[in-house]
């Protein structure tokens, strides 16, 4: 049986009950109620209980289709109507609460988006409740595309708005504003959503004072975005984020921004997996502060700084942070500063190119594993507290440069080739030759009928297995030295033992069942010959893989 049929998993959907469908026809956003056309911002009044359907004429009344008793579908045919002229903003959408279920504004099936004109107005779509999508639209123009603040919902469940499916573009300040006051508990996902020649993405702004303000995104593509994520945190109480995954950015300057008022106490959390940013200046900058924790956790990510810029930027060292990196490739400077509170930097399993690595830290030790430095230097300065031990890592032409008496750096286990220990920082128990493996899995989008390739580039002595196994959602990463971007209980081990340059060829059957499921390749390598300075085992960066007709 195929290694990827036997991987493979049912999908379960439900189904909901009855409910009244709004089919809008008029190419003005507000159009006359009366008339002959029903209205995109009078079906959101009609989902919203402030527009009753008596009022509308025999016309607009066709319109409105079903059994239920209010309007929860708002759908636009973009063979009727293709494009819809904003004349104002279009009225918050409120819904009716949890009682009537989610307001759901969408496209009607088709392989073209109807546009929403913006023109010049503040807003296009203000999101005023957790129980609303937007769905398959194109909106272009206006300020804002998406404006979202969400009152608290006074439930145990956490709903989040959605925008799915949807391209943003050309917006003149940003695509998405979440924002929040007080108790708001602004929480939004946008997925599968292009952003288009913009100045901003979002922006985050968070106000709130015991509420939240709370952005997930999945399978985003930024293009041509100056910035992708502007976050002002100035709240105060627990906890905000911003979670970004399986997405890219390119042709812009920086993937995410975060500056922190310097009386705000609220922690915030940056999560990235498996993100790749191309930028023409520095990809995260990330502004901390010295009264609240702010976590950046970014695992599985290429990230490609500008000239001269930094890939991962941390700072001021006064500020308190949770860092954790892993399976990143880094081209570029990576800057980590930290205060004496902070709680953890670890950062494993990496590759580091053509950059300046320097580590600033008063608080955790960093925690440096598995890393491989190719033209880069390694700096402590000497304002720096915490020691620096480097292990089981690979250097070339790579110069190490300790600077602080307080704060030396250590090499244990390592292979070096070219560069210099400098100042405070010395070796131990040196290795002999290298020993980290790399894989290569391509193409990682392969057509269902043809193969994917594997290919293993081994120290000798190391051998490697493969496995292939269901991807993981939400992949695990807490733990070290290990983070799991497969489910196990799933994976399937590809028979055989690989050594040096191998390469084999995996057939994919032509089963279109395996269309919208993705699969994680990963090798695992370890000694062969029972050499003590090879790593027990290492896991060596894989790849996430999703089959196309």
């Amino acid at each position: 049986m195929s290694t990827f049929v036997l991987c493979a998993a049912l999908a379960l959907s439900a189904s909901g009950g009855p409910t009244l469908t709004a089919t809008v026809n008029d190419p003005l956003s507000h159009g006359v109620v009366g008339d002959l056309r029903l209205s995109l911002d009078e079906a959101i009044r009609l989902a919203n209980g402030t527009l009753s359907i008596a009022a509308l004429s025999a016309a607009e009344q066709a319109q409105i289709t079903g059994t239920g008793t209010t309007v929860e579908e708002i759908v636009i045919d973009p063979m009727v109507t293709p494009a819809i002229t904003l004349e104002a903003p279009l009225t918050d959408v409120m819904g009716m609460g949890p009682s009537a279920g989610h307001v759901v504004i969408h496209a009607a099936a088709h392989t073209t988006m109807p546009q929403i004109l913006g023109g010049s107005h503040a807003t296009v779509f203000s999101l005023r409740t957790h129980l609303v999508h937007v769905e398959g639209l194109h909106v272009m123009g206006g300020q804002v595309a998406i404006d979202a603040q969400m009152a608290p919902m006074g439930l145990p469940s956490m709903q989040m708005a959605l925008v799915h499916g949807c391209r943003l573009e050309a917006q003149s300040v940003a695509a998405v504003r979440l924002h929040g006051t007080g108790m708001d508990e602004s929480m939004l996902m946008l997925e599968h959503t292009d952003f288009v020649n913009l100045p901003i993405g979002m922006i985050l702004d968070d106000q709130t004072a015991g509420g939240v303000v709370m952005a997930e995104c999945e399978f985003l593509a930024m293009d041509g975005v100056t910035l992708g994520a502007d976050v002002l945190e100035n709240g105060n109480g627990p906890m905000s984020m911003l979670l970004m995954l399986r997405s890219s950015f390119v042709n812009g300057e920086t993937l995410a921004r975060k500056r922190r008022g310097a009386g705000s106490t609220r922690q915030f959390m940056f999560r990235f997996v498996h993100c790749d940013a191309i930028c023409t200046s520095d990809v995260v900058d990330i502004e901390g502060g010295a009264n609240a924790l702010t976590m950046v956790h970014h695992h599985h990510s290429d990230f490609v700084a500008g000239p001269g810029r930094k890939a991962f930027w941390v700072w001021p060292r006064s500020a308190e942070f949770d860092i954790h990196g892993s399976e990143m490739v880094y081209s570029g400077d990576v800057f980590v500063a930290g205060s004496r509170f902070t709680p953890r930097v670890w950062q494993q399993n990496n590759t580091y190119r053509g950059g300046r690595i320097v580590y600033d830290v008063d608080g955790a030790l960093p925690n440096l594993l598995w890393n491989r430095y190719e033209n880069c230097t390694l700096e402590v300065p000497s304002t720096a507290r915490s020691p620096v031990t480097v292990r089981a890592s690979e250097f070339v032409a790579t110069t190490v440069n300790g600077s602080s008496i307080l704060a030396p750096i250590a090499l244990t286990g390592c292979w070096r080739s070219g560069g210099a220990l400098n100042g405070f920082a010395g070796e131990s128990q040196p290795a002999p030759s290298r020993f980290l493996g790399t894989t290569s899995i391509t193409p990682v989008d392969p057509q269902l009928g043809t193969s994917l390739d594997l290919a293993t580039d081994l120290p000798l002595g190391v051998g490697a297995i493969w496995d292939v196994m269901l991807s993981h959602a939400r992949p695990a990463t807490a733990a070290e030295p290990v983070r799991l971007y497969g489910d196990i209980s799933t994976a399937v081990v590809i028979h055989g033992l690989y050594a040096l340059q191998s390469r084999i060829s995996l057939p994919l059957p032509n089963d279109v069942g395996l269309v919208g499921i993705e699969f994680y390749v990963q090798a695992v390598d370890f000694p062969l010959l029972g050499q003590g300075f090879v790593p027990a085992f290492h896991l060596p960066r894989g790849a996430l893989v999703r089959p196309r007709i």
